[in-house]
């Protein structure tokens, strides 16, 4: 006989998406301090770059580490004991796969950059992974029970541990291998704090009865995370090769900051997509209408926060990091902006899973990569300002080749999506006008202080919402409502 599965909490998604946001602003408030203390006091431009050249090669076989099993666990429509068995099994095999594979690769990739500091860096983030087997299936059951206060406990202890560590190390002069501590620490810490949420224990005894569909899914799976790894990690392992390491860390800086604030601002709406979408499968609600409203919420809060972030990348940039790193401001403006392409058909993957099109999904994602290499191989030759451009031209085309794949799942109307995004590009020139203006007339970006940066963006901010209520964006109603939900219940903040 099977065992009953366990029962899922009534959650409703205004209560998730605000734990969700606990969760992205907590982790993201720890990770941000962090690398401001770090890159301004501890560690230049080389160090940094060194440190992210290790870290994107680990990345690459790091992918793995979920092998679908979040999707596969949060997408099914019934989920019993001996299934959540067999994937804890399952995940205990690919974390160590990856272990072995990441010390592997230490040594050659110290000697073809000939720098022996990324021996010892591979090491210690490879060895950190060994830990990820006790977080992977109690989280994913924890999402797809949409229980975000728990994920917002998990993932803010560990980036505070992550944080104190990396910067206590970095003081004691540990250079780009205090950052490698800190992977450690948050791996460790991550795996700790899950089994006071969700037990590793409740899935025990480990078992293979019935794995090979698992396997032969998470294979699939595998190929497509590698994939989509291999696209988002190897630019930095060639600008680090084909310009140089101190170039690297300028790049990352600016691609840490664009993504940390896209995570910032749509993190929430995006963690409670997948679950959302999959409960109005289940209910058999129109799935187009759905995406649409969801679609609406990430691009208005992410269009907005990105172009803001461009105008305001000189200002920021000089007065968190110092002149040191001031050549992380322009890359930061076309870094910032080519988020918009990649947020405005989101969740194309975990879309193509949850309808039908997983082999397309996979196909596509092999494409984009191929495509995306291409693009920076050769934008890298003319230097890293022609590099940080071409994510632009990837993110235009990456948006082609995605949205008629999702609209042909989804079956939205094209009218109604075009809608979106012209009220929700109106709405982000808003948010960028005050600072924009501010330049013009009144002070150069380079002799704008933190203080009066943070007043421009928040009339930057009170713009984009007038504007969005004014052109009738259709996610006026759901920000407000967020907005309201979370001044009004001060205990869950």
């Amino acid at each position: 006989m099977s065992e009953a599965p366990p029962t899922v909490p009534k959650i409703s998604l205004r209560s998730a998406t605000l734990w969700a946001a606990v969760s992205q602003y907590s982790g993201f408030a720890l990770q941000f301090v962090a690398s401001v203390i770090i890159a301004r006091y501890f560690l230049g431009p080389e160090e940094i770059g060194v440190f992210s050249v290790a870290f994107s090669a680990a990345a690459l076989v790091h992918g793995l580490q979920d092998f679908g099993l979040t999707r596969f666990l949060v997408g099914a429509e019934k989920l019993d004991r001996p299934t959540m068995r067999v994937a804890f099994t399952v995940s205990i095999a690919v974390a160590l796969s990856i272990v072995v594979v990441v010390m592997l690769m230490a040594r050659p990739i110290a000697d073809f950059y000939d720098n022996e500091a990324l021996f010892t860096i591979t090491l210690m983030i490879g060895i950190s992974f060994i830990f990820t087997p006790l977080a992977v299936v109690p989280m994913a059951l924890v999402q797809r029970d949409m229980d975000f206060r728990k994920t917002a406990f998990v993932e803010g202890g560990a980036h505070l541990v992550n944080a104190l560590v990396s910067i206590a190390a970095a003081w004691q002069g540990y250079s780009a291998m205090s950052l490698a501590f800190g992977v450690f620490a948050y791996q460790f810490t991550r795996a700790l704090l899950t089994q006071f949420v969700r037990p590793v224990f409740a899935v025990f005894p480990p078992s293979l009865e019935g794995a090979r569909e698992m396997f032969t899914y998470g294979g699939w799976s595998g190929v497509l995370s590698f994939t989509a790894g291999f696209a988002a990690r190897a630019p930095d392992l060639i600008i680090g090769k084909v310009i140089s390491e101190a170039a690297l860390g300028l790049y990352s800086r600016a691609t840490g900051l664009a993504l940390q604030f896209r995570l910032l601002v749509g993190g929430p709406i995006a963690a409670v997509f997948y679950p959302s979408l999959a409960r109005a499968r289940d209910r058999g609600e129109n799935i187009g209408a759905h995406y649409l409203r969801l679609t609406a919420a990430l691009c208005a809060v992410t269009w907005g926060a990105m172009a803001g972030l461009a105008a305001a990348s000189e200002p920021l940039v000089l007065g968190l990091y110092g002149e040191r790193w001031a050549e992380v401001a322009p890359l930061l403006v076309w870094v910032a902006l080519a988020q918009t392409f990649f947020i405005a058909v989101p969740m194309q993957v975990d879309v193509g899973y949850l309808l039908g099109g997983w082999s397309r999904a996979i196909q596509l994602t092999l494409l984009d990569a191929i495509l995306s290499l291409g693009i920076l191989v050769i934008a890298a030759q003319y230097g890293l300002w022609w590099a940080a451009f071409s994510r632009m031209i990837h993110g235009a085309i990456w948006w082609a080749i995605h949205a008629v794949f999702i609209q042909r799942l989804v079956r939205f109307g094209w009218g109604e999506l075009f809608a979106i995004y012209a009220r929700t590009a109106i709405a982000a020139a808003a948010a960028a006008l005050p600072l924009l203006l501010a330049y013009r007339f009144w002070v150069a970006p380079s002799e704008m202080g933190l203080g009066l940066l943070m007043i421009l963006s928040a009339a930057g901010v009170a713009l984009w919402y007038g504007t969005l209520v004014a052109v009738r964006h259709p996610s006026v109603d759901d920000i407000t409502r967020l907005v309201s939900e979370r001044l009004h219940r001060p205990k869950a903040a």
